[in-house]
């Protein structure tokens, strides 16, 4: 019986990257409501009360994780509202510490890599990296999250995460990878990735690659520091 049960088990990995897992996160950022207070009280800006008066402080986005034959994508959920015709003006903030214009990942598990296509100022840029290899401290500390059975992980004493070995997945919100079960909570510096539902058994596809003007990770940041350091 133990020679048969053990290929069995060897095996459920790959039966569970059959079909597609898809998960819908909540995503906090930590910075947005500093940087909208900054904006308030800037001398220059007092004109503009009326315009700014619509900015949510404490507002989340919503990213839709879809995991299928060794491939995902991350990327952000449109709200109705930012669909509709006579929504208003769109207000992106974006300055040297902070955006929150468009940003996506991809992963391919089986090459290891990870492509970003992250937008500035109107402009994607495409940049390709192997996935980090993330040195996680797994604990014996667990929860429930959405009825399943999740175990806490850290990195560096700034990062927690809460993995789900029931879904042998290595996987999870944003860049973050590498333990043995997919991520559905975590917490880092900047945000807060909260897991709000989950279909382990979902026909949906991986997102296609956004396209762009493909830099590295070094001339990203040059550009970066170039448009909004000024």
């Amino acid at each position: 019986m133990r020679k048969i049960l053990l290929p069995l088990l060897l095996f459920l990995p790959m039966l569970c990257l059959a079909q597609s897992i898809e998960v819908k996160y909540s995503v906090y950022s930590k910075q947005r409501k500093a940087q909208i207070e900054k904006i308030m009280n800037n001398v220059a800006n007092q004109g503009h009360k009326g315009l700014l008066a619509g900015i949510e402080a404490e507002k989340e986005d919503s990213f839709c994780l879809v995991v299928r034959d060794r491939l995902s994508s991350y990327v952000r959920i449109e709200p109705e509202e930012d669909l509709s015709d006579d929504s208003g003006p769109k207000i992106v903030l974006v300055s040297g510490a902070f955006s929150e214009e468009e940003h996506a990942v991809y992963k391919d598990m089986t090459n290891h890599t990870m492509t970003e296509a992250k937008d500035l100022l109107a402009e994607t840029y495409i940049v390709e990296t192997p996935i980090p290899k993330y040195d996680w401290k797994v604990t014996a500390d667990n929860r429930d999250i959405m009825g399943l059975k999740c175990y806490r992980a850290t990195l560096n004493d700034t990062i927690t995460a809460w993995f789900c070995p029931e879904i042998p997945v290595s996987d999870g919100p944003d860049v973050y990878a590498g333990l043995p079960g997919l991520i559905l909570d975590l917490e880092d510096e900047h945000y807060i990735y909260r897991c709000i539902a989950i279909d382990t058994n979902s026909r949906s596809e991986v997102a296609a690659k956004k396209r762009g003007k493909k830099v590295s990770t070094e001339r990203f940041e040059e550009l970066r520091k170039q448009m909004l350091d000024r």
